[in-house]
């Protein structure tokens, strides 16, 4: 919007004031709708989920999804009478009070689908390092593993697998409509656990050999020429003995 070049400040400051105004306005007003529309949506799509054998039905007990699915129902008939000019913090609030009723459901078959993947990296993982732990013994690749990490790792997969293995007689004591003995996000931590142990020792670089000492290059050289044998005259004798000239005379 433009203003007049005579305006005064006070002028100024009002007309600022009344666009910020407008523009909180506007954002209220499309807030409020996306939270009606959320609300409205999590009604629709919830609505039939909470009937389907596939879907929420079986991770709901009785009562659970009898006061879910009345509250939905309210909620949608308010929705359209009462609640069709309500705030955005009223809608909000109303989303928050269906999804305490909605999200134990949502969570269990949520957990059901992750859980037997989490479970299934967790096994190969303990396996991949009792498998190795067990191959140290003997083999002269890995003398640079101690007796202690290998016993270190050792007792880290038994009590994980010891782990794994109690939660999962628990879990399968339950039923789907119950929240799980164990979460799929506690699994991935004990694989990572697991991990965190054995992987560094698994991984443990072998010692470099230690390097052969170089002699000086004063004692290289005499290792490479060695001094040569002392050897006796031929005849025996020294130089003295050897026979003086004969003298000769002119004939005359």
């Amino acid at each position: 919007m433009s203003r007049p070049l005579d305006w005064v400040k006070s002028e100024i400051d009002k007309e600022t004031e009344a666009e910020v105004h407008m523009a909180n306005a506007d954002r209220i007003v499309r807030e409020t709708s996306d939270k009606r529309n959320e609300l409205e949506s999590y009604i629709y799509d919830l609505r039939d989920k909470i009937t389907s054998d596939s879907q929420l039905a079986p991770y709901g007990t009785d009562e659970e999804k009898a006061a879910f699915t009345t509250a939905l129902e309210t909620n949608e008939n308010w929705l359209y009478e009462d609640g069709f000019d309500a705030t955005k913090s009223v809608y909000a609030e109303k989303l928050d009070s269906l999804k305490r009723l909605g999200d134990p459901m949502e969570f269990r078959q949520g957990e059901n689908t992750k859980r037997p993947n989490a479970v299934a990296v967790l096994q190969r993982t303990v396996e991949k390092y009792k498998t190795w732990t067990n191959s140290l013994a003997g083999d002269d690749k890995f003398d640079h593993i101690t007796e202690e990490e290998r016993q270190q790792s050792h007792a880290k997969c038994d009590e994980v697998s010891s782990w794994m293995y109690d939660m999962l007689d628990k879990q399968g004591s339950l039923g789907s409509n119950v929240d799980p003995a164990v979460t799929s996000d506690q699994i991935n931590d004990k694989t990572k656990s697991l991990s965190a142990t054995v992987s560094p020792i698994m991984h443990k670089p072998v010692p470099k050999p230690k390097p052969v000492p170089v002699p000086p290059p004063e004692e290289a050289k005499k290792e490479e020429d060695p001094a040569p044998m002392e050897t006796e005259p031929e005849s025996g004798g020294d130089a003295s003995s050897a026979p003086e000239p004969m003298d000769t005379q002119p004939v005359d």
